[in-house]
């Protein structure tokens, strides 16, 4: 199977880059890989799929992002390198490939 796509779009601020990200699903037959907070307010949209899906799921994060409040940069790799993966799907990315929170069992001593 050939490579996905990678498609990025940094923000400042988590309401932009979730606004860009929605667009961003909404637009193509793209998958989001996840949310990356990098410091500083900025927030990192990852999204993979077909070069020209993504490419076009990128325009329009973009521009919602824009709308919202700011885009600080968006890029499009079509084929990206050997290695990549250690880099884009990493444990700290928020999304998709996280682990969601179990809720707390309680025993039904503790209930009484």
């Amino acid at each position: 199977m050939a490579k996905m796509a990678l498609g990025l779009i940094e923000t400042m601020g988590l309401v932009a880059a979730i606004g860009a990200a929605d667009a961003a699903l909404k637009a193509a037959d793209v998958s989001l890989i996840g949310l990356d907070f990098p410091g500083h307010g900025g927030t990192m949209v990852k999204i993979e799929g077909e070069v020209s899906a993504v490419k076009f799921a990128v325009e329009a994060g973009v521009s919602a992002g824009e709308k919202i409040y700011q885009v600080l940069s968006s890029h499009v790799i079509s084929k990206p390198g050997d290695g990549m993966e250690s880099v884009t799907h990493i444990k700290k990315t928020r999304g998709k490939g996280s682990k969601k929170a179990q809720p707390k069992k309680v025993d039904s001593e503790e209930k009484a």
